[in-house]
């Protein structure tokens, strides 16, 4: 009756026990080959009524990854003086240029996501994280194959940067609630439809649930 009891417990422990080793070996995974994007949180943008409840949920996204020891980058729009870098044929920053919305001088990230000494803040000069800069030799270089992005907006920054990451053959997580975008119709739909084709979308809570601690 014994043996059989015990055959039985290790019957029903196997796969369980299987489950958390397989949960035990992604966590090491991600802590080992992953990097956290926070992209263009930065004063004129990440500071907008649309964008503040993706600020807060970014910043609990922050706190877990440094917890973990994950490599933590920064992005931020920054242009030339006088906008030499923005043709008058780029329909999408014309706005921008015409306007002096983003002077030099004022492509400053917001307080409450602001880098500690060894974090890495890059600038760019168009939509993608990884236009204009040398993020992807520095993610290379470092072993990084998986990024998790928080950013703003969806439909900007987070939209060109997974197709180019894609591209790039790296996995991804986006985190839905630490991201938004002024259309929020948009933004549920980016989420929804087209992101789970090459990333896995999840809330900064299902994430943080994943993320080991160091110690």
């Amino acid at each position: 009756m014994r043996s059989g009891l015990v055959a039985t417990l290790a019957t029903v422990m196997s796969p369980l026990a299987h489950s958390e080793t397989q949960k035990e070996t992604q966590s090491r995974q991600q802590s080992s080959d992953t990097a956290l994007l926070i992209l263009d949180f930065q004063v004129g943008i990440g500071d907008q009524p649309y964008a503040k409840s993706a600020a807060q949920r970014t910043a609990a996204a922050l706190k877990a990854g440094r917890a973990a020891g994950l490599p933590v980058m920064f992005r931020k729009v920054k242009f030339r003086e006088g906008y030499r870098d923005i043709a008058d044929s780029n329909k999408a920053f014309e706005l921008i240029k015409t306007r002096n919305l983003i002077p030099p001088g004022a492509s400053k990230l917001i307080s409450i996501l602001q880098p500690g000494p060894d974090e890495i803040v890059v600038d760019k000069d168009r939509f993608s994280t990884f236009s204009g800069n040398d993020l992807n030799e520095v993610l290379r270089s470092g072993g990084i194959k998986h990024l998790v992005m928080a950013g703003v907006a969806t439909s900007g920054v987070i939209l060109s940067t997974f197709t180019l990451a894609a591209d790039e053959d790296y996995s991804m997580t986006i985190l839905s609630d630490a991201c938004a975008d002024p259309k929020a119709s948009l933004h549920e739909e980016l989420m929804t439809n087209l992101f789970p084709r090459s990333a896995t979308v999840l809330t900064v809570d299902q994430w943080m649930a994943s993320v080991p601690t160091n110690g």
